[in-house]
């Protein structure tokens, strides 16, 4: 029952259970009827709380939002501007040294073109501070690279939306436990969860997309990093380079959004709050 108090209390405003609580829990532990009462708080907080919601607390919730989903968007133009500047700069080192754009050689803009992108990406959740845990960010990346995925790409919805989905819930996971890492003073940990774990997420989201399109594990199986990196496709038994042709900027998008959740979950301030001493600690 107490805990089921202090859950009650704990839905007001904080203004409101600082200067109340103690009060209302008293009455609720000496009730006659605790269920109805209990029932009766709990709709009072409630109402007590959309009454405290106004547009100036909730901007910077709704601004922090917006950021996430407008997010991927400007991580898809930022790669497009470089992959024309890199293609441009591969295409002029060819031609100065004689030859031409290999196949090989053109492989490697996608790589080239992404990694200023994902490095930026972490500069900037460097800077951002979210009012709220940065295990949701990715969350509202999946919403913003969502659209920008079914815009540029003609192979169907559902592919698009299942690998999106997938990278999007095993991010969140990620980032929770990158989160509750940092604020515990872990933060070699996070980085490294983030690190290898967001590699597996983006391995795991292009599987998905091109097991759902061309139905071959074979060529799902280290999709991404033969798509992202210019390996050779006919390592994965795609000679034609058809899942290279698919991709199109999906593995790119994806390695901007980890790299900013990335950023986002291991600078989460740690939690440098103390306990409480202990009757015994303060005599």
């Amino acid at each position: 029952m107490n805990r089921a108090v202090r859950l009650v209390i704990a839905l007001y405003p904080r203004h409101f259970r600082d200067r109340y609580g103690p009060e209302i829990a008293d009455l609720l532990s000496h009730s006659q009827r605790p269920l109805r009462d209990l029932a009766d708080v709990a709709r009072c907080a409630l109402a007590e709380r959309v009454r405290a919601l106004t547009y100036a607390r909730l901007r910077p919730y709704v601004h922090a939002t917006t950021g996430l989903i407008a997010a991927p968007v400007a991580f898809a133009g930022a790669f497009l501007v470089f992959y024309t500047l890199c293609a441009w700069l591969f295409a002029a080192v060819a031609a100065v040294a004689g030859a031409s754009l290999t196949a090989g050689s053109a492989r490697l803009v996608p790589a080239a073109a992404a990694l200023p992108v994902a490095a930026g990406a972490v500069w900037l959740a460097g800077h951002a501070r979210l009012p709220f845990t940065s295990a949701l960010a990715p969350a509202g990346l999946t919403l913003g690279a969502l659209p920008v995925m079914l815009l540029v790409t003609h192979l169907g919805s559902w592919p698009v939306t299942a690998a999106v989905g997938t990278w999007g819930l095993t991010t969140c996971a990620l980032s929770t436990v990158a989160t509750v890492l940092t604020r515990r003073g872990q933060r070699r940990r996070a980085v490294l969860t983030m690190a290898f774990g967001g590699l597996l997420a983006c391995e795991l989201a292009v599987a998905v997309y091109g097991l759902t399109v061309f139905g071959s594990m074979g060529m799902a199986v280290a999709a991404y990093p033969v798509t992202s990196l210019g390996i050779d496709p006919s390592l994965m038994g795609d000679p034609s380079g058809r899942m290279a042709d698919a991709m199109t900027i999906l593995p790119a998008l994806l390695t901007a959004c980890t790299a900013y959740a990335l950023g986002l979950a291991t600078t989460t301030r740690p939690d440098t709050s103390t306990p409480a001493p202990t009757p015994q600690e303060a005599a």
